[in-house]
């Protein structure tokens, strides 16, 4: 049987919350998004604000996030590709309190450092 995993459209985001699958517990609560370059430039400079105005934990809204994690810049690391789309994950803690991490669904070999 071929599933796909239940994705919601929130707003133009997409998102996937793996705590209301039978792919993940309860706790920690996950959160997978889909996002393009201008969401998430958006949500790299507030990752609370989005979380809260996306509804991405309603059941329990988080009160602190951590800055987004992403690829390091540096010498023969590749940049995210001008346009490229960033899957990022959140981890949701009982004690409201997230962290997240993006990586860049491509890459542009050409730009190093």
């Amino acid at each position: 049987m071929d599933r796909k995993p239940p994705w919601e459209h929130v707003s133009g985001v997409q998102l996937l919350r793996l705590y209301k699958t039978d792919l993940h517990p309860d706790w920690p609560r996950v959160v997978l998004l889909d996002l393009d370059e201008g969401q998430f430039n958006v949500f790299c400079q507030n990752p609370l604000n989005f979380a809260k105005e996306y509804h991405l934990f309603p059941e329990q809204p988080i009160l602190w996030m951590t800055a987004c994690a992403t690829p390091p810049m540096g010498k023969g690391i590749p940049r995210a590709a001008k346009g490229t789309r960033w899957t990022v994950l959140i981890n949701h803690c009982k004690a409201s309190v997230a962290t997240s991490a993006a990586c860049p669904q491509t890459v542009d070999e050409t730009i190093r450092d």
